[in-house]
């Protein structure tokens, strides 16, 4: 076994004891292989949902980050999120749509967002806000868009939660990133999700 396998095996195993092993009992590795290419996917997936990146063990490329995903419920999902600078007047936005992905209408009484700032080497909460969402309510497969104004450039945005009338509080936790470092510092949140801007147009 090479050095570099066994600095990973190293690690796993202070992912394991940090984690706890009762959260693994009946977790399951998955090795999945595409038909088209030789790529492989490796992870374990938690009982609680969440999947730790084994691909250092299993050899595999390390795949762009996807810019859309839906929520845990599939009732909603979130698209096209981008970062928006207005040099000029030093103004910060983010946009994205909306689209409701269940059967039946539903109200959105809120959608909510927090901003981490990096202070010392650590990410800290920043503030918290709701996004302005163009239409409250959606028929089946309607989509609205979204938009919130920044107080600064974000160090990172997570999205947080989406209160339906339907559904109640579904939990997001979406970290939005552009560089490969931002994505490192989104894996310290322990995010379900994390994702890439959108380019702007």
């Amino acid at each position: 076994m090479s050095i570099y396998h066994k600095i990973a095996l190293a690690v796993l195993s202070s992912i394991l004891l940090e984690v706890g092993f009762t959260q693994f009992t009946d977790s399951k590795y998955v090795l999945a292989q595409s038909m088209n290419n030789a790529d492989t996917s490796c992870y374990w997936q938690t009982t609680d949902g969440r999947n730790i990146d084994l691909g250092v063990l299993c050899g595999s490329k390390s795949q762009p980050l996807p810019t859309s995903s839906s929520t845990s419920e599939q009732e909603f999902s979130i698209e096209n999120v981008r970062l928006i600078s207005i040099i000029k007047t030093r103004e910060f936005y983010v946009t994205g749509n909306l689209t409701n992905r269940s059967n039946k209408t539903q109200g959105i009484l809120d959608m909510s967002y927090q901003v981490y700032k990096q202070v010392d080497g650590y990410l800290k909460p920043d503030y918290s806000n709701n996004f302005t969402v163009e239409k409250i309510q959606l028929q089946a497969g309607e989509t609205t868009k979204f938009e919130a104004q920044l107080r600064r450039r974000p160090t990172l945005l997570m999205f947080t939660s989406l209160d339906s009338s339907e559904q109640g509080s579904i939990p997001l936790d979406i970290c939005y990133t552009n560089t490969v470092e931002q994505g490192e510092l989104c894996k310290r949140l322990s995010p379900i999700s994390i994702r890439r801007y959108s380019p702007s147009k």
